[in-house]
């Protein structure tokens, strides 16, 4: 009996350290949907003409979750409360979509500046945030792309390694 309890805790343990290291692989791949993001929109501002709803529905066409849903309910709900401020749609949506996403608290709060200056500003205003947003998160990918790797091989390891301690404590 024993042996199974040491069994089954060196395999959760083994399991939250590969789950931490998928999401960090996760938080990587999001912050380039984000880039992603970005380019589109400030595409469809610049070159499209398009006013920022319409904007936000074409960008969101072109992404995967969790991006697309966030800026499909964005569009949606700026077309039905003009009477609220973009910042405070944009907060409440982001909130809503992204916050069981990889992204980290700075991230998100980035995101949120971002938001924050973006609704209310001329066309070459939010194309100058855009681009702000735009080296900010060049730099995070670039910074997660060098620790990620590293960090994954230390999470499962630790993981694994944890649970074998844990089980020879048990046994």
């Amino acid at each position: 009996m024993r042996i199974l309890g040491a069994i089954l805790v060196v395999a959760a343990s083994a399991g939250l350290g590969f789950s931490y290291s998928f999401r960090l692989g996760s938080r990587l791949e999001q912050l380039r949907q984000l880039q992603r993001m970005t380019v589109l929109l400030k595409g469809e501002i610049s070159y499209g003409c398009a006013s920022l709803p319409e904007a936000l529905a074409l960008a969101g066409r072109k992404l995967s979750e969790p991006l697309d849903g966030f800026l499909k309910r964005l569009a949606a709900r700026l077309r039905e409360c003009p009477d609220k401020s973009f910042q405070q749609i944009f907060q409440e949506e982001a909130l809503a979509s992204l916050g069981s996403s990889a992204l980290t608290a700075k991230d998100k709060e980035s995101l949120m500046q971002m938001g924050a200056f973006l609704g209310h500003l001329d066309k070459d205003m939010q194309l100058r945030t855009l681009d702000l947003y735009l080296q900010e998160l060049d730099k995070e990918i670039q910074d997660a792309k060098e620790g990620v790797p590293g960090k994954q091989k230390l999470c499962r390891s630790l993981g694994i390694m944890g649970g074998l301690f844990l089980a020879l404590l048990l046994i």
